[in-house]
């Protein structure tokens, strides 16, 4: 899978959602680590797989979290710690897809130590569903199966009506679906408009699609007790109700 845009943006998501520096999605094979997007890298090389955090993130189920790696025995003598760019914490989510083959990690990390809350966990574990998302819509699109509404968007255009007020930004519907561990197909279900018409608010706005699709996401995701906020700053945009009560209709990942 070559690099992707769509991953970059997950990255700035958690990058902004969890407040740190550094985040990547890997993919991990028999002899190394592949960094596929990231933010904060620098010039950070690719560790073989005997000196990677993610090696051990695959083979959890939630997440992976070394609160601080200058003193577990465990890691404190790796390159990355004990040399340049000097990592101290480490928390990675799997990227687990069906039937339950693990690609890799979505991973956060900075050069000071820190406590990971189960929030931030909840929070990183479905961040890292949005990229196992990616994933999946990569292979449609790599295989030829493309989503009768967004091939035929361009020429029904003239039909469409748009939302002028304020539509959802794709970050927030983002943001939602990672609050509330949704994939793409488990918001589309909810809203009943296809996962292709979800990642297309995701990838370029609310204003890009027929009026009541955008309708039905919304309605979805307040069902499910997500409020939204006129700002566009992530962590002020978008959060749980405070009177959040969930629809019986939507079922909750579980």
């Amino acid at each position: 899978m070559p690099p992707s845009p769509a991953l970059e943006r997950i990255c700035r998501v958690a990058q902004k959602l969890l407040e740190i520096p550094i985040v990547l999605v890997t993919l991990v094979d028999a002899e190394r680590v592949r960094f596929k997007a990231g933010l904060g890298l620098g010039d950070l090389a690719e560790p073989p797989r005997e000196h990677a955090f993610c090696a051990y993130t695959i083979l959890h189920d939630v997440a992976f979290v070394v609160p601080d790696a200058k003193v577990d025995r465990q890691f404190a003598s790796y390159p990355y710690v004990d040399g340049e760019p000097q990592i101290r914490f480490y928390a990675g989510a799997p990227l687990i897809t069906e039937p339950g083959i693990r690609l890799g990690s979505l991973c956060v990390l900075d050069t000071k130590p820190r406590q990971f809350t189960p929030e931030h966990t909840a929070m990183l574990r479905g961040l890292s569903r949005l990229v196992v998302d990616e994933i999946w819509l990569h292979h449609l699109e790599q295989s030829g199966r493309v989503d009768r509404d967004l091939a035929s968007l361009p020429h029904e255009q003239p039909e469409l009506a748009f939302m002028l007020d304020r539509p959802l930004t794709g970050a927030q519907v983002r943001a939602a679906r990672a609050l509330l561990n949704w994939s793409v197909r488990e918001l589309a279900e909810a809203s009943g408009v296809s996962p292709m018409t979800v990642k297309r608010i995701e990838a370029q706005g609310g204003d890009t699609v027929r009026r009541e699709s955008l309708k039905a996401v919304e309605q979805a995701l307040d069902r499910a007790g997500i409020g939204f906020r006129s700002s566009s700053d992530l962590r002020c945009g978008v959060g749980f109700r405070a009177d959040r009560r969930v629809d019986r209709q939507v079922r909750e990942p579980t």
